[in-house]
């Protein structure tokens, strides 16, 4: 059954995502966000693109990694380098615009009613399950077609033209990345390789590179494979890198069966040669780790280890990759 949209009911939400209340100040706000906060339209479009992944099954916005990601990929589109946005602010600050209702944890109702203000994303977890909106509001969300015209009142509203296309070609790789990620993730064996290579021609690389490091965040869940260490923040970074086993470049294999989650430090080895993974899945150290001037620390406690795998073996790293990084990269 076809959900149809009152217009006046659109006209009302579209002029309050119009008319936002946010802090207007040329001396701390460029051109480029009209002289105004960013926050709460990123804020909002971010919440836009969960709707859009059908990642909102309720009247509930909750405060998670997955939306402090899409506010991070939006500032970065809109702010300088190095000026880390605060999504607190915004999920905070944004039930002063009358149709977004924060619910509190149980036994915290008095606490949140009280407070004029939580910057901390910790502090604000433990205050809040997440927000409500009004039901006609959700409701109008709930259609293609509306958060489309939203989204558009978003962008052309606090935006100045020249960051415009830049924020709806964030939407839209937001979009077709969460697309590719699910059709790795659920592409079986005897399919994969002939699928991933058809993809390259489907997806530009933007897409491809956030499609793919999704899918092996999430089958690894967020843990490094070698050393094992997790570390996510509420805003959506993780510690660890998508990184492929046999690079893209060389076979454009998106598998994630050819990728590993791996940390910084892990990722870097791995692609100089100094770790490798056994097709038994076991780490082996090349005698380059421990020439006499590097100290390597725990990365020498890594070696004779298994390496952290998927719950699902589909996923596991594939022998014949792992062969390929023994052959051509490690440092013997």
């Amino acid at each position: 059954m076809s959900i149809t949209v009152d217009e006046r009911v659109r006209a009302e939400y579209a002029g309050r995502f119009a008319s936002l209340r946010t802090d207007k100040s040329r001396s701390r706000w460029s051109d480029a966000t009209c002289n105004r906060a960013p926050h709460k339209p990123l804020l909002l479009l971010s919440a836009l693109d969960l709707f859009e992944r059908g990642e909102v099954e309720s009247n509930l916005v909750k405060l998670s990694p997955d939306l402090g990601e899409l506010f991070a990929r939006y500032w970065e589109r809109v702010l300088p380098f190095g000026q880390r946005g605060n999504l607190a602010l915004p999920f905070f600050h944004l039930r002063s615009d009358g149709f977004w209702h924060l619910l509190p944890q149980r036994g915290r109702a008095e606490i949140l009613n009280s407070a004029s203000q939580i910057r901390s994303l910790s502090r604000l977890e433990e205050t809040v399950l997440g927000a409500w909106l009004d039901e006609a509001l959700y409701e109008l969300l709930c259609v293609p077609e509306t958060r489309t015209f939203l989204r558009a009142i978003l962008i052309e509203t606090y935006f100045a033209p020249e960051i415009q296309e830049s924020l709806a070609e964030q939407s839209t790789v937001n979009h077709e990345a969460f697309q590719y990620s699910n059709e790795l993730l659920e592409r079986r064996t005897d399919q994969a390789v002939k699928e991933t290579l058809e993809s390259v021609e489907v997806y530009r690389p933007a897409v491809r590179d956030q499609g793919f490091r999704r899918a092996i965040v999430t089958v690894y869940s967020h843990r490094c494979a070698l050393c094992g260490i997790r570390l996510r923040t509420l805003d959506g970074h993780t510690v660890v890198d998508a990184a492929h086993i046999i690079p893209w470049s060389v076979n454009h294999d998106d598998r994630p069966a050819n990728g590993m989650a791996l940390c910084r430090t892990c990722h870097w080895t791995f692609d100089e040669g100094l770790l490798r993974v056994a097709p038994s899945y076991e780490i082996l150290a090349s005698a380059q780790l421990r020439v006499a001037t590097n100290l390597p620390g725990y990365l020498s406690n890594l070696e004779g280890r298994g390496i952290v795998r998927p719950s699902k073996d589909i996923y596991w790293p594939d022998p014949e990759s792992l062969r390929w990084h023994h052959e051509n990269v490690f440092r013997r």
